[in-house]
């Protein structure tokens, strides 16, 4: 018997066993060793099963934390000028977020050099989204500090959006909008708690004032099973 037919074998016993465990989205399976136990296989033939249902995005992994069944795709329309968190309550879904580093930024990216140069005072804000429990992207967002001075400070907790309508009486929109599939950087995986070099989607937004002054640039690095983008606005 070859290999793959081993795969095929486990994959079947797999798709059964899920079927009638019928685990909730979100929920955390059994780890590798009980999982070759309860399907009667070996390690690899598992592993090789389990990165076909991931690049199905039917389950996902965390290091250092098992596999888990991957949440319903959140629906995210890049273009949309409401906060990541309306939007989740919107979908029924539970927003969380964490900001991490904070400061003037030492370096740029080619993609912000190309807007901003270290001439001028840039803010840098790093840190990660999450929803249901689970951390769905990390961003890096570059400020114009001398357009928004003390921006960083006036951060605290509260969303990008609001900090930019309350203190600075801005209403941004959205001037460039790319997306290319990565690898996403060492930084991105360590914080989202995936493999190394995970595959994941870059989302580059540069928003601007009312006069089209590109005042923040956004990176976003999504965890590609996490997300269905949907520009709904043309």
């Amino acid at each position: 018997m070859k290999e793959t037919n081993y795969v095929d074998a486990t994959r079947e016993r797999f798709e059964a066993w899920l079927l009638k465990a019928n685990l909730p989205t979100g929920a955390k399976l059994p780890s590798e060793r009980e999982l070759c136990e309860l399907l009667d296989t070996k390690r690899m033939t598992l592993r090789q099963v389990l990165i076909e249902l991931e690049v199905e995005s039917r389950i996902f992994r965390k290091n250092r934390s098992g596999w888990f069944i991957t949440p319903s795709r959140f629906v995210y329309n890049p273009k949309s000028l409401s906060s990541l968190n309306a939007e989740a309550i919107r979908q029924g879904r539970q927003a969380f977020w964490e900001y991490l580093e904070q400061g003037l930024a030492q370096s740029l990216p080619s993609e912000v050099e190309k807007v901003f140069s270290l001439e001028e005072n840039t803010y840098k804000v790093t840190g990660w989204c999450g929803l249901d429990k689970h951390k769905v992207f990390y961003h890096e967002s570059y400020i114009d500090a001398d357009f928004a001075p003390d921006f960083i400070n006036k951060l605290k907790n509260k969303s990008f959006a609001k900090v930019w309508e309350e203190e600075y009486g801005q209403a941004l929109t959205i001037k460039k909008l790319s997306f290319k599939p990565v690898n996403m950087p060492e930084f991105a995986c360590k914080e989202l708690g995936v493999a190394p070099n995970s595959f994941g989607i870059l989302i580059e937004k540069h928003r601007a004032t009312s006069d089209k002054k590109v005042v923040q640039i956004d990176l976003e690095y999504w965890r590609f099973e996490s997300v269905e983008l949907v520009i709904d606005d043309l």
